[in-house]
C-alpha cells in the first residue's frame, strides 16, 4: 500500500542528519535533496583559485499513481588568477534516469578557506558520491510502496 502523499512528505525531514553534507527539503509535491559539495578558496603566494561544485536531485511525486521520478543537476564553477592572468569557467548539467557520478579533488599547497571557516594552511581535499544522497531518498520511498515511474523504454 502506498502511503499517502502527506504522510510521506512528513517523513522527508527525518532524513536529514547533521553528520551528512547534504539536506532534504519538501516543495510542493518534490522532495529535494542538496549537496554543495565544495566551496573554497585557495590562496598562494602567487596565485588565487575559487572552486564551487553543487549536486540537486529533485524527485517529482504523483500522489494518483503513487510514482516518482528524480531530474538530477550539476553546476561547477571556479575562478583562478595566476601570473597576471584571470580564467574563469564553469558548468551546469542536468539529467533525468538513472545515474551515479563520484569523485575526489586533492590539491596541494596554499591558505585554503572552505565556506564557514577560518583559513588554514592545509591541502583542499573533497569527495563526492551521488548515492550517499539518493539512496535514502529512493529507500524512503519505496519502503512507504511509491514506485519509480518507467522510462521512455520501461
Amino acid at each position: 500500500m502506498t502511503t499517502p502523499l502527506p504522510e510521506l512528505l512528513a517523513l522527508v525531514s527525518t532524513l536529514n542528519d547533521p553528520k551528512n553534507p547534504f539536506t532534504y527539503t519538501v516543495k510542493g509535491n518534490s522532495i529535494i535533496g542538496k549537496w554543495d559539495i565544495v566551496s573554497a578558496k585557495s590562496l598562494y603566494p602567487t596565485e588565487y583559485k575559487q572552486v564551487d561544485k553543487k549536486f540537486q536531485i529533485t524527485v517529482d511525486l504523483d500522489a494518483k499513481k503513487g510514482t516518482w521520478k528524480p531530474k538530477e543537476k550539476t553546476s561547477d564553477s571556479g575562478a583562478s588568477v595566476a601570473d597576471g592572468k584571470i580564467s574563469i569557467g564553469g558548468s551546469v548539467g542536468g539529467f533525468s534516469g538513472k545515474s551515479m557520478s563520484k569523485g575526489a579533488s586533492f590539491e596541494f599547497g596554499g591558505v585554503n578557506k572552505k565556506k564557514g571557516e577560518d583559513a588554514t594552511l592545509a591541502p583542499l581535499v573533497y569527495s563526492w558520491d551521488t548515492a550517499k544522497i539518493k539512496k535514502p531518498l529512493f529507500d524512503l520511498l519505496e519502503a512507504n510502496g511509491w514506485k519509480r515511474k518507467k522510462g521512455l523504454f520501461g
